[in-house]
């Protein structure tokens, strides 16, 4: 007389896998599971949340020309005027944020220096470089 046969060695092998999965998942439970998306402001990519836009100003007043960059920091932020970099001084203060402000807005007045030109916001991080869409600032007229 044959040895009468399990129900497991019945089913196809098809219905049999469910068992192996069960026996790995000990081993599943292990694995890292990816970290949570945050959105933009922890990836590698860098995306400008705000990008500075066309505006008039008013000579002797300040003005904030506005950049918000997201990113995986470090995420360093410098800005160009007429596409040559803007150096730091008294004159503009670079914000925590990564807008510019303008003390006082300059108006060339016989050779003397301007605020008037195409602005730039640049981003870095280790994962590359980001430019803003230029901003025209002009002075307003009297």
């Amino acid at each position: 007389m044959a040895a009468p046969r399990t129900a497991s060695s019945r089913r196809p092998p098809e219905l049999r896998r469910p068992r192996l999965l069960l026996s790995l998942l000990p081993l599943l439970l292990l694995l890292p599971l990816p970290a949570p998306s945050r959105g933009l402001g922890h990836s590698a990519e860098l995306a400008f949340a705000v990008e500075p836009n066309d505006d008039i100003a008013v000579p002797g007043q300040p003005i904030v020309l506005g950049c918000r960059v997201e990113g995986t920091p470090p995420v360093q932020v410098s800005w160009r005027k007429n596409g040559a970099e803007l150096p730091e001084g008294t004159h503009s203060t670079l914000l925590a944020n990564g807008s510019l402000l303008i003390h006082h807005f300059r108006l060339d007045q016989g050779g003397g220096p301007s605020d008037e030109g195409d602005y730039e916001c640049v981003a870095q991080n280790r994962f590359g470089l980001l430019v803003s869409r230029k901003a025209r600032i002009q002075a307003a007229s009297k």
